[in-house]
């Protein structure tokens, strides 16, 4: 899937297991040189203490080398030696190798210098040894078969370590080695017998081709990017801590290594051979929602909830999965046990975040409220009337009415299908103009005309046909919106369009173009949804699962050559993202025909 030689390596991807914290990735400053990581600790690999480079050896000495990587282990090669990494989802790692050695070698991203560690002992039974490093954790290393040898200078002046290195070097009559790294908070977790390591890997690679059923098949021509996309969401799925109570999916492995409240809605979108997931993954934020309020985290990670909060997606998600294979998964005790939850999630938008007309008309006081943390909607500041979050809460409406529908709370069901209704009309009368959805802001709209002001296509056929048809002929007008690689997030026409470090400023980017095409679907515009999700899916083909590209070197309304992007950054568009791999998933499972 990924190496030296293949189509993507790992400068743009990072090499993960679900349920480890672990990654590989390739330094982009440095080709060729591997650093292993782990997320636990929440930084983002360029900035994080507690990174490896790995060094294979010959005769203790480091030799160049390549790699190759799959679902089960990742091969790092030199000439007459190698040296295979397998992760676990019990918190260690195994590695083997033959007529090789494996050096890893503890460099801060920030800086250098090996300042992670904080103390290495050596455990009195020789069993092996472990390593403190802080908030990172701990490292116990262990080695099965050949040696293990440490190497570290600390300086006293700086009252810091200046170098950590590890060895595992092989047997000197078999060329051989094997060994194991744990990585824990406190203590080692039991993790049972140290199987076969073949045995491990055909294990990892079973559990991913399990994995893989959740999904429906794809398109003809999306198979082999259907497999990297459907990897890529598995390899992100988190461990369980103290604050991660059940897995999640993370954003991304090594950049930024959190669960966004929405984005785990966009995870189940795609697994539609697996509602039950598919749900879990929908209530996920539930479990941490305020009793008071009924508020949602907007993000997640090993470290805790984090501040700020993301539109509720959870009824959009909801919608289009039952649209495409029905609600039997909505158990009468399933729906009694969210109804209350959905019910409070869509009452704080409609008192903690009204408009304050008397009506359910909420305001927004973030661009993260929006979901698009710099569109040029969000230009003339806040409070804002923003149609997109308007138009998710009447889907999250429905579902509240959904939800008591199964539990036979017929009233309260009536009562939360009449508010989504009113709000449908408030939406349609108030805040289009004839050719888009309108942001208002003091009681002016908001002069832009980006793809979100078309976002409300989501609700489909509960749009009167005129505004379907404008929105479609606007998402399909070649130069302005749509471009040959999908939907900009911003008209080409526009002075505010960046392709540089911006989330979408006019990028091109998944979840936007998931978004409006399954809008466009259910609002009966197959044609046109299939051949947007197709222009987004062939280039996702062509430059791998990024978080957003740039449709063009230039701007078009200027002709001035774009700025440059200076990559790998958590805002720019090269790593890998669980976020752009389910989108395309869904879109090529269930918005592109056949």
């Amino acid at each position: 899937m990924f190496g030296t030689y293949e189509k993507f390596d790992l400068v743009r991807a990072e090499y993960a297991r679900a349920g480890s914290t672990y990654y590989i990735s390739e330094d982009y400053h440095r080709p060729g040189v591997l650093r292993l990581g782990s997320n636990r600790g929440g930084d983002p690999v360029i900035a994080t203490d507690f990174l490896f480079d790995i060094q294979l050896t010959k005769n203790g000495a480091p030799v160049s080398y390549t790699y190759f990587a799959d679902e089960g282990s990742i091969g790092i090669n030199g000439k007459d030696a190698g040296v295979e990494i397998a992760f676990t989802d019990r918190a260690h790692l195994r590695i083997r190798g033959e007529d090789a050695g494996l050096r890893l070698v503890l460099r801060s991203a920030v800086g250098g210098g090996a300042k992670a560690c904080k103390g290495l002992y050596a455990l009195p039974d020789g069993g092996g040894w472990e390593a403190d490093f802080g908030k990172y954790g701990k490292l116990f290393f262990k080695a099965l078969c050949g040696a293990f040898l440490p190497s570290f200078v600390y300086d006293d002046e700086a009252k810091a370590y200046s170098t950590v290195m590890f060895d595992f070097l092989p047997d000197a009559e078999t060329g051989i080695f094997e060994a194991a790294i744990h990585e824990y908070m406190k203590a080692p977790e039991a993790f049972g017998e140290y199987e076969d390591f073949d045995s491990l890997v055909e294990a990892t690679q079973a559990e991913f081709a399990e994995f893989t059923q959740k999904y429906p098949i794809p398109a003809t021509g999306y198979e082999e990017m259907h497999k990297y996309a459907m990897w890529t969401v598995w390899s992100r799925k988190s461990i369980v801590t103290e604050d991660l109570i059940e897995p999640v999916i993370l954003f991304q492995a090594a950049y930024l290594p959190i669960a966004a409240s929405w984005q785990q809605s966009y995870n189940a979108m795609a697994m539609l051979e697996d509602p039950i997931d598919a749900w879990r993954l929908i209530c996920t934020m539930f479990k941490y929602q305020d009793p008071e309020t009924g508020r949602l985290p907007g993000m997640l990670s090993y470290n805790g909830g984090t501040l700020g909060m993301q539109p509720p997606f959870q009824g959009f998600a909801l919608d289009f999965i039952i649209s495409k294979i029905g609600d039997y998964f909505l158990t009468p005790e399933e729906c009694e046990r969210m109804y209350p939850k959905f019910a409070k999630w869509a009452n704080y938008w409609t008192t903690y975040r009204n408009a304050g007309r008397g009506d359910d008309l909420t305001e927004i006081h973030s661009p993260n409220e929006s979901g698009w943390d710099d569109a040029a909607n969000c230009k003339d500041g806040f409070p804002a009337n923003d149609p997109n979050n308007t138009a998710l809460l009447v889907l999250l409406m429905e579902s509240v009415a959904r939800l008591a529908r199964g539990c036979e709370k017929f009233d309260e069901a009536e009562a939360w299908q009449k508010r989504a209704d009113t709000l449908t009309k408030i939406l349609i009368d108030e805040f289009w103009d004839g050719e888009k959805f309108a942001t208002i802001v003091k009681g002016k709209p908001v002069d832009s005309f980006g793809v979100e002001s078309y976002q409300p296509i989501i609700l489909g056929k509960r749009l009167p046909q005129e505004i379907i048809d404008k929105v479609a002929e606007k998402l399909t007008a070649e130069g302005e919106i749509l471009t040959e690689i999908g939907l900009a997030s911003d008209s080409m026409k526009s002075a505010l369009v960046t392709f540089g470090v911006s989330f979408v400023g006019g990028r091109v980017v998944g979840p936007q173009n998931m978004i409006l095409t399954v809008g466009l679907q259910s609002a009966g515009k197959q044609k046109e949804a299939d051949m947007i999700a197709r222009r987004f899916c062939d280039h996702v083909k062509r430059e791998g699962i990024i978080l957003g590209y740039a449709p063009y070197d230039y701007y078009p309304l200027t002709g001035e050559k774009a700025e440059e992007q200076i990559p790998p950054a958590i805002t720019d568009g090269w790593p890998w993202s669980s976020w752009t791999a389910n989108c395309f998933l869904t879109m090529v499972g269930s918005v592109i025909g056949e």
